[in-house]
């Protein structure tokens, strides 16, 4: 018989932690954030740090897979038009004025 597939991380609670942590380093250098960033996701890390529901536990670590993913996804696309909008810039001519001499 078939069985259904569940998704399941082999990351551990720890390493999605570790890289929740560097990503809201990341962004909070960006926007000058980083320690409340950080302070944010050790809050809710250590709200939930007492859960032992397994289906809770693997949704939790599905929602902070998924943020990351995201979030990564969202600045690769950020970097992509940045780079295309410095390429296009720097292909471009300077216009030079007509003169009527």
């Amino acid at each position: 018989m078939c069985q259904p597939v569940v998704a399941t991380f082999k990351k551990s609670t720890v390493h999605i932690y570790r890289d929740c942590i560097r990503l809201a380093r990341y962004i909070g250098d960006m926007n000058g954030h980083a320690k409340n960033m950080s302070k944010q996701v050790r809050i809710v890390f250590r709200t939930n740090q007492f859960e032992i529901d397994p289906k809770k536990i693997e949704e939790q670590k599905t929602d902070a897979v998924r943020f990351l993913t995201n979030f990564m996804q969202h600045e690769a696309e950020r970097m992509a038009r940045s780079q295309k909008k410095a390429a296009s810039e720097s292909t471009q001519t300077p216009r030079t004025r007509s003169t009527l001499d």
